[in-house]
């Protein structure tokens, strides 16, 4: 017996996805409030992964509850995947190498960091597996990692050659006693990425064996009429192709 798979248009995805939209766009503005007080720079507040990390998010569910699935291409089930792999380790990286000591466990930091770096994560760790869109190949999910790939080197590139600023202190080689002093750090994290990345990407893979609904979606995809006239032309004929069939013996 197939068990039912929950869909884009399903109340609970609905709710749960408009409940991160509504978390996110709440933390950002937050966010930008404080940075127009503080008087940090712009460039600098949205240098920050977590910051672009959940810009993304915002897009992506916002995409979803748009646009409905059958007009969405399939590469954009990679972009939720990624998109959600990229917020789940933001907060992981946080919890571990940026937080204040008892900071990871405390409810009483602000609202930005509650939202950004666990409410969010973990809302989407939920979404993910509810609605299994188009197969995605392990191996393409490879391609996941080429944003934190990239938001290294321009890290790098601004913090090297441009104004010295650094967005994290595993990345600042001041912090290490030189560049070569941040292979350890750099490292730890791009390999907690891969093993994060390749973790979501196989819960991709898992959810369609364990809620399986293959046929209604390839005919929720269909235009009514052609859905129609697929299983019309799949019934056999249940007249004779004899010529003779009404003639008396």
């Amino acid at each position: 017996m197939r068990r039912l798979l929950l869909d884009d248009r399903s109340v609970p995805v609905v709710a749960l996805r408009v409940s991160i939209l509504l978390l996110g766009l709440l933390a950002e503005a937050w966010n930008i409030v404080d940075v127009a007080r503080s008087g940090e720079r712009w460039s600098e507040h949205f240098a920050y992964f977590t910051v672009q990390a959940n810009l993304l998010v915002l897009a992506v569910v916002a995409w979803t509850l748009v646009v409905p699935a059958h007009r969405r291409p399939a590469w954009s089930e990679h972009v939720r995947g990624a998109a959600t792999a990229y917020a789940v380790l933001a907060g992981l990286v946080w919890a571990v190498l940026l937080a204040e000591p008892g900071e990871a466990l405390s409810w009483t930091i602000e609202y930005t960091n509650v939202a950004q770096h666990r409410l969010i994560p973990a809302l989407l760790l939920l979404d993910w597996p509810l609605v299994a869109g188009p197969r995605i190949r392990l191996v393409r999910c490879l391609w996941w990692m080429a944003y934190p790939v990239g938001y290294l080197a321009s890290a790098w590139l601004r913090g090297g050659l441009m104004d010295g600023w650094f967005p994290y202190p595993f990345l600042d080689p001041g912090e290490h006693g030189g560049w070569a002093g941040l292979v350890g750090p750099v490292g730890q994290v791009l390999l907690a990425f891969l093993v994060g990345i390749a973790a979501v990407a196989l819960g991709g893979a898992v959810r369609r064996r364990l809620l399986p609904l293959e046929d209604a979606q390839r005919h929720r995809r269909l235009p009514l009429d052609e859905a129609q006239r697929a299983s019309l032309a799949s019934r056999p004929s249940s007249t004779s192709a004899s010529p003779h069939s009404n003639s008396s013996p």
